[in-house]
């Protein structure tokens, strides 16, 4: 067993049962760098999940965002929904736009969805929208990918 794979184990699945684990953030985020490729996801993912468990604190999005460059496509993945899920809990960073535009261009059509719906929470919950993120948006709407295009309908706000 990993230095960290016991503990993020017990993290993520209090996570998942909506418990606070905002103390462990530090952690996590040494995860990201000290653990193998497996934990640096789980960490991310769980760093994410505390966006989606309404956790107001704006180091979710200082951890996430600079990873949207990641080699791993779900590191990339948790990147775009931790900035959904952050947006749903009231936390923007200027930072977010730019990066979610950076994943609509995502090889991997996983992201790109998730990146979508992103931009459309972004619009929805706080009411931030960009040309450029339109534009992109508006680009995905042709996108081989069912997802893609139907995360690209959401993130323009024109879903049912």
């Amino acid at each position: 067993m990993t230095q960290y794979a016991e503990w993020l184990a017990g993290v993520e699945a209090d996570l998942r049962a909506g418990k606070d684990r905002l103390d462990d953030i530090d952690e996590l985020f040494q995860a990201t760098f000290l653990g193998t490729p497996g934990e640096k996801a789980q960490a991310v993912w769980c760093i994410a999940k505390m966006g989606q468990n309404k956790v107001h604190d704006r180091r979710i999005l200082d951890l996430l965002i600079p990873m949207a460059g990641d080699g791993d496509q779900s590191v990339r993945e948790s990147v775009a929904w931790g900035i959904g899920e952050a947006a749903g809990a009231g936390l923007h960073d200027e930072r977010s736009v730019g990066t979610l535009l950076q994943l609509l261009g995502d090889g991997d059509p996983l992201v790109r969805g998730m990146a979508a719906w992103a931009a459309g929470r972004l619009r929805k919950k706080l009411g931030i929208s960009d040309p450029g993120l339109d534009s992109a948006l508006e680009g995905l709407l042709g996108d081989r990918s069912a997802y893609v295009r139907k995360s690209a309908v959401f993130g323009l706000g024109r879903e049912g």
